[in-house]
């Protein structure tokens, strides 16, 4: 399996119930095809670096997932044909990019459990 670094931008009207439906309907594609979503990261509202259909901003959300190389041309699929969505960018990262993601999830999961011992 490897490691993808999935980032799309949503219209910026699409606010609330659609928006958190929008972001659910990507992770299902992902998970459907068998990936394992690792991080789920809403940035939120951003201006953009230009105009994208008359929008000068939009709504960014970064993914790690673990997948096969199968679905890459699924997210491309679903992107394309799904309204909603201005852009995106999927991204195969290195082993060294893993490593250092595996070891920042773990370092993030020992200072939660030292938390919960302490309480």
């Amino acid at each position: 399996m490897n490691l993808y670094e999935v980032m799309y931008i949503i219209k910026p009207d699409i606010e609330g119930e659609e928006l958190e439906e929008a972001i659910t309907r990507v992770s299902e594609v992902m998970e459907k095809e068998g990936g394992k979503i690792g991080l789920l990261k809403k940035t939120g509202k951003r201006k953009l670096a230009y105009e994208i259909d008359d929008y000068k901003e939009g709504y960014y959300v970064l993914l790690n997932v673990q997948a096969e190389p199968v679905i890459v041309p699924a997210l491309e699929h679903f992107f394309k044909v799904t309204e909603g969505y201005l852009r995106y960018i999927v991204i195969r990262l290195d082993a060294d990019k893993k490593k250092e993601i595996v070891e920042k999830k773990e370092a993030k999961n020992s200072i939660a459990d030292t938390a919960a011992v302490e309480e």
